[in-house]
């Protein structure tokens, strides 16, 4: 088991994190918890899913917030994994069985008939290193590039992929992104490609550069 070093509570949960395995969700999750409930008021998901969750900030809150039935969490760090199943049994609980943790750098992890009506996720800002050192400075170790850089793209256009075979027929993807290292425009192609469609862009109301991609099932 990695070190602990840190506990984020919200409503009942401690979420363990470490500073490996905190991406920024710490800050950005009380936001996202409140952009869901003002693009969906009233709405309590079934099951949602955490992409590239770290130790699962957004995903817990959304839970313990009461915003989903069933929350899974998807990351590829180890050491996050264990953090996620940590905070799944903390407080001397039982294992938590309307949360699920998946170990993998792909939605093809997850089995196709798992489907969720809420995908969200704190994604990696840029797709090259360049862009990443300019905004941030040389100080960045291996493994913060590996959180921050999509390189081409890559891990997004999977993403995308792989998530319209598991997302139910009226479910939504709400993706937060960085317009530092992206817009919109940039996703489109392999969205629609996927088989999906943006349906909406929202800019947040606390934070410069963050922005928030709403996908859906293209219509026809």
């Amino acid at each position: 088991m990695n070190d602990i070093d840190y506990i984020w509570r919200i409503h009942g949960y401690d979420v363990y994190y470490s500073n490996a395995t905190n991406g920024g969700g710490d800050y950005f999750a009380l936001e996202y918890m409140q952009v869901i409930k003002d693009w969906y008021p009233y709405k309590k998901f079934e099951k949602c899913l955490e992409w590239c969750s770290g130790p699962g900030f957004i995903g817990f809150g959304i839970y313990a917030s009461l915003l989903c039935e069933k929350i899974s969490f998807i990351d590829k760090y180890e050491p996050a994994v264990e953090q996620l199943n940590r905070t799944k049994t903390n407080k001397g609980r039982t294992d938590d069985t309307n949360v699920t943790v998946y170990h993998g750098d792909s939605l093809s992890t997850i089995p196709e008939d798992e489907q969720f009506d809420l995908i969200v996720g704190n994604t990696p800002r840029w797709n090259n290193e360049e862009d990443a050192i300019q905004l941030l400075g040389n100080d960045i170790d291996d493994h913060m590039r590996d959180i921050l850089i999509d390189k081409e793209w890559a891990a997004h256009k999977d993403f995308f992929a792989q998530a319209k075979l598991r997302l139910s027929e009226k479910g939504v993807i709400l993706l937060q992104e960085n317009d530092t290292g992206s817009d919109a425009k940039v996703f489109e192609p392999m969205i629609k490609e996927a088989g999906l469609q943006i349906k909406s862009v929202g800019h947040s109301q606390m934070y410069e550069n963050i922005y928030y991609l709403e996908v859906v099932h293209a219509k026809g």
